[in-house]
């Protein structure tokens, strides 16, 4: 009999706990509000010269912070030195505004192979030349030929699930890059 009270006892447990995690009571968040966190990360070989990869698209939602790092060729790997030679990276809303961000000030000087280079830019929406309204990350090939494998793409995001643009019913209208700068 009290095998069998051990065994109920642990029985009851166990589903509190399984409907407890199955079934949180706030939603898990970053800082502490509507935001969730989001990561991505992708090799860029194939992306053909001119061509566009919306790498992140959080539409309707607004991504409040975004930390971006890619791997690309540049003529001098020294931090500060010179800004990637093939990739850009877009940041905005597409269709209304796109801005590039990576430039000498995002070469880090970390490299492990010869012409290779890692760049980091840290956004914050409406600050620095960003722009107020910030749905995509997109990455564009600036160069003249498709990419190769060692380039690389990764940002991470602070998107506020609880904002949603205004006119996010434009996404994808008028969506060229001739709209960025």
């Amino acid at each position: 009999m009290k095998r069998q009270k051990y065994f109920m006892f642990f029985l009851v447990g166990f589903v509190l706990s399984a409907v407890a995690i199955a079934y949180p009571t706030k939603k898990a968040s970053a800082h502490g509000d509507d935001s969730q966190f989001i990561a991505e990360s992708s090799l860029l070989a194939g992306l053909a010269p001119g061509a566009v990869f919306p790498f992140i698209d959080t539409t309707p939602h607004k991504i409040a912070q975004a930390h971006i790092a890619i791997t690309d060729s540049t003529s001098d790997c020294h931090a500060g030195a010179a800004p990637p030679d093939n990739i850009k990276i877009l940041v905005g809303q597409a269709g209304v505004a796109l801005v590039s961000v990576m430039d000498k000030t995002t070469n880090t000087g970390i490299s492990t192979t010869p012409g290779e280079c890692v760049f980091h830019v840290t956004i914050n929406a409406g600050q620095a030349g960003v722009p107020n309204t910030v749905t995509d990350i997109v990455v564009l090939n600036g160069g003249s030929s498709a990419l190769t494998g060692i380039n690389t793409v990764t940002a991470s995001a602070t998107v506020k699930v609880g904002e949603a643009t205004a006119d996010w019913h434009q996404h994808g209208h008028n969506a060229g890059v001739g709209n960025s700068n």
